[in-house]
């Protein structure tokens, strides 16, 4: 066993140290940024209590030079593209006026009454709107619990009454807010075609909430808008049509989906109570960033059975700093915080960890990530836990995967890596992946065999698998999707494609080009199933979906000087989620987009799973990032 860091201590006599929230808030929004996919890390703003005082009018400048408007030419390029028009984007720009619009729109939806006058500021007087909330539907789904209902394209739409004019446009959306009494609604601009000198032509995501005392609906539908433009005023509408439709209702609110019981299982700690609720930039402002705190982390947790009792218990990573968390499930189903006994309040920067039997004794041991090192601790039954096996790793690792893919009866598992370490790679100019699309310069991934007796050995290269390992990778899942008998991996890399390493006997090959599952996106998870049950394993990846983006890659004057297969990689990176339906003997098919399954947001992960029990998988997506109330976001 290698030696351990000094930084990597336990939590004994730490009691003073707390612990963030229980799981990585999913944000409502998700920035919407000027190039398609391109990541920001904005740091949210500080939490004050108090308002800050204003400035008298003629305070100077608070910061020097912050009102700068000259820079060294590399800074300038990027001040000068924060103003589209500037850049030549045109579609930017109109998307920007456009939106204020929509804005306007989404604020009548929300009043309990339509303001006629307020749809001149929005929409010429004879404005044409097809029906909105179409009165024929069919019903594609009915639950105990949900009814889902579809508008077919092979039904025709007509305005209201057969007419036109902002009356029409008024009576449409009052359909809308027919259903709910509370509105909640967000309208997106994903394409810009300018058709005319004064004429464009836009496609808008609409997602509506809308909730009454009979029933919840969520409606999802596609705009075709066009717009009448003039350079002294924001554009018009002057006409809307739909394009697609979905209406997902719950009619009985006492019979809901999920519901939060995070306080009815943590309270009782005094880790939830000091810990759990304490915001981020608390930490922020008393912890030093040297010890792995971040504003952006990626943290996971493992369930399992860790004292034989049938009961699933909770452990948790956190960043640097702050200590890892294990819950004992107790009989009631409350969680008890038993991290200091049972040894495992890693206080190092962990991003992954799973429970497991590493051992064939019969009891769950602990796997971590931890930073640039991979920890292994024994379970004697009972939940308390030794440090067994400890090394280091060639980059920082976000996940994990285990499976016996030798089949020789000991787990073996796979570490997926991100940041390279310096001694290994350089991460590129100011530690950006490059190229952007196609990424290089990122931290190998380690396949670790399990020798026994707590001995285990990177075989990575001797396995095949550093074959394309040179990438940004957030995760990776085992299964047998040629159903060989053997585990194959499925590896998703962030900025660029993806890998599926055929096993053939403890040998792999990266089988991805020729299978179409590279998926050449910001790739974040994977799950796997037959969704269609017809006997091979079907893949879903996490990926972002990019509004900008969607707008941009498709426009003549983007990447005028690439091939067009590269303009593709570049579009579908902000197409969001991939489904990749499995055709026996063949390629996959990918069929994310036609199942309306692709705009996923900023999906972080991803799982299959059969929430209400009808034998068929679901899917369900955790997304979200940093964000203020922009009204970019979607």
């Amino acid at each position: 066993m290698q030696n351990l860091s000094s930084r990597t201590v336990t939590r004994a006599g730490l009691l003073s140290f707390s612990w963030l929230a229980l799981a990585l808030t999913s944000c409502d929004q998700e920035q919407d940024n000027s190039e398609a996919g391109q990541k920001e890390s904005k740091e949210p703003a500080a939490v004050n209590d108090s308002p800050p005082p204003a400035l008298p009018a003629t305070s100077p400048v608070p910061v020097p030079e912050l009102g700068k408007k000259n820079f060294i030419a590399a800074l300038q390029d990027a001040y000068d593209r924060i103003d589209p028009m500037k850049d030549g984007w045109e579609s930017e720009a109109f998307n920007s006026s456009a939106m204020e619009q929509l804005h306007r729109l989404e604020a009548e939806l929300a009043r309990a009454d339509l303001n006629l006058k307020a749809l001149e500021e929005i929409a010429v007087e004879s404005v044409v709107t097809t029906e909105l909330r179409p009165e024929k539907l069919e019903t594609v789904y009915t639950g105990s619990r949900l009814k889902v209902r579809r508008w077919s394209s092979q039904i025709p739409l007509t305005p209201s009454q057969n007419q036109s004019g902002r009356e029409v446009l008024a009576s449409e959306l009052a359909r809308l807010q027919s259903a709910g009494t509370k509105i909640e609604s967000h309208l997106k601009i994903v394409r810009v075609n300018r058709e005319s000198d004064t004429q464009v032509r836009t496609r808008v995501l609409v997602d509506l909430a809308a909730e009454s005392q009979e029933a919840r609906r969520q409606i999802n539908a596609t705009w075709d808008c066009l717009w009448l433009t003039s350079p002294d005023r924001l554009p018009l509408l002057s006409s809307i049509r739909l394009e697609k439709y979905e209406e997902i209702e719950q009619g009985d609110h006492s019979n809901t989906l999920f519901s939060d019981i995070t306080a009815a299982v943590l309270s009782k700690n005094s880790s939830y109570q000091q810990q759990f609720l304490t915001q981020t930039d608390h930490w922020r402002a008393r912890l030093p960033r040297a010890l792995g705190l971040d504003a952006v982390a990626n943290h996971g947790l493992a369930i399992g059975d860790i004292n034989g009792d049938e009961l699933d218990d909770l452990y948790i990573c956190q960043q640097g700093g702050l200590p890892n968390r294990l819950f004992l499930q107790e009989p009631d189903g409350s969680l008890r915080d038993i991290t200091e006994q049972s040894g495992t309040g890693w206080l190092d920067y962990c991003a992954s960890a799973l429970l497991l039997d590493l051992d064939n004794d019969g009891d769950r041991d602990l796997l971590i990530s931890q930073d640039f090192r991979i920890l292994a601790m024994e379970n004697d039954g009972a939940g308390n836990f030794t440090l067994a096996f400890g090394a280091s790793t060639k980059a920082q690792s976000f996940s994990l995967a285990a499976a016996d893919y030798d089949n020789n009866g000991l787990v073996d598992f796979y570490i997926c890596g991100y940041n390279p370490s310096s001694s290994e790679i350089r991460a590129g100019a100011m530690g950006e992946p490059m190229p952007f699309h196609d990424a290089n310069n990122g931290g190998p991934n380690m396949l670790w065999h399990n020798d026994g007796n707590w001995k285990f050995s990177d075989l990575t290269t001797q396995s095949g698998l550093a074959q394309n390992n040179t990438r940004f990778t957030f995760a990776a899942t085992w299964e047998d999707y040629d159903n060989d008998g053997d585990q194959d991996l499925y590896v998703a890399n962030d900025y660029g494609r993806n890998s599926l390493y055929r096993n053939d006997g403890g040998k792999f090959t990266d089988v991805a080009p020729e299978l179409g599952v590279e998926d050449t996106s910001s790739g974040m998870a994977v799950s796997w199933s037959d969704f269609n049950h017809d006997g091979y394993m079907d893949l879903y990846t996490s990926n972002m979906f990019s509004s900008a983006g969607n707008r941009i890659t498709y426009q003549q004057q983007f990447k005028k000087d690439v091939s067009e297969e590269v303009r593709k990689e570049f579009q579908h990176i902000a197409t969001g989620n991939s489904l990749f339906q499995a055709v026996p003997g063949g390629a996959f098919k990918d069929v994310g987009v036609s199942a309306s399954v692709s705009m996923g947001r900023w999906a972080w992960g991803s799982r299959f799973v059969d929430f209400n029990n009808d034998g068929l998988d679901d899917i369900l997506v955790a997304n979200g990032f940093i964000s203020t109330e922009d009204t970019g976001d979607l």
